[in-house]
């Protein structure tokens, strides 16, 4: 089971400004076939420029930080296109997701969690 969304950061559906320069959240629902409940997956999708924009752009040019240069970045969980095409976006993500095998859910999810935020990525048992 696969539902896929992007939002835009009050939780709407996303329509960008400019669909070269864009940024949203990719939202998924994956759970194991034929279930109608599934873990929660999360990433940003963005243009390379609104990525080069808002994250990797120099402190130096936003005058609301102080003047230095926060260096390289990491980019784990973005998934990049170079203009917004959101039926081009889900489709890319399904095939994703159906191309992963495992023996188990839980196995899947790990897999999964590779370029997907997964809501339980960190989570550790109590007992």
């Amino acid at each position: 089971m696969v539902r896929i969304s992007i939002q835009d950061a009050r939780g709407q559906p996303y329509q960008p400004v400019d669909p070269k320069c864009f940024s949203a959240l990719l939202v998924a629902t994956i759970g194991p076939e034929g279930g109608e409940d599934g873990d929660i997956f999360y990433a940003t999708v963005c243009s390379p420029s609104s990525f080069a924009d808002n994250v990797l752009r120099s402190a130096r040019e936003d005058p609301t930080h102080e003047d230095v240069d926060h260096g390289p970045k990491f980019g784990r969980h973005y998934m990049f296109d170079n203009s917004f095409d959101e039926d081009a976006i889900l489709a890319a993500v399904k095939s994703w997701v159906a191309n992963q095998t495992a023996d188990t859910w839980p196995a899947l999810a790990v897999r999964l969690s590779r370029n997907l935020a997964w809501e339980f990525e960190e989570y550790q048992s109590l007992s």
